[in-house]
């Protein structure tokens, strides 16, 4: 653990039923803290993996389970390279030049406004999509933790 929050955050996630919520103050962490968001993501698969039964009964002596734990043991994750706070200074600049652009070609033909602007949409939607795919660890527990009450109503 890195210090008294992340520590707290950590209680916080592990006091949760399966399938609970994640509090803001939770999410918002998770979000800052790539330590704690890889730890979260471990606990998370290790949860599906261990609610899965097994399809076959293993001796607790094999030398192949002795043999996978250790290879559990010695891998460790790939961390994300690139930090959420470059992600969201990058978004923020990329909009604020966007706009710039926007406001010196303001007096300029409808046609190329209506283009500038669709490439601005897609420009944005690519990023965001991007964000979303690069940092899907963080979201899936939240997908997972969503109420469906409209296919539990049906």
């Amino acid at each position: 653990m890195k210090n008294e929050k992340c520590e707290k955050i950590m209680d916080t996630f592990l006091a949760l039923d399966k399938d609970e919520r994640l509090p803001l103050s939770v999410s918002l962490h998770l979000l800052a803290c790539p330590h704690c968001r890889s730890q979260v993501r471990l606990l998370t698969r290790a949860e599906h993996l261990a609610s899965v039964p097994l399809s076959f009964a293993v001796d607790e002596g094999d030398s192949s389970v002795a043999a996978i734990l250790r290879k559990l043991s010695r891998q460790e994750s790939v961390p994300n390279p690139i930090s959420l706070r470059r992600w969201v200074v990058s978004g923020i600049l990329m909009v604020i030049l966007m706009l710039s652009f926007a406001l010196y070609t303001a007096d300029s033909s409808s046609e190329l406004k209506i283009a500038f602007y669709l490439v601005f949409a897609m420009i944005i939607t690519t990023y965001c999509a991007m964000f979303i795919g690069c940092n899907i660890d963080f979201f899936i527990k939240k997908i997972n933790t969503q109420d469906f009450s409209l296919s539990a109503a049906l």
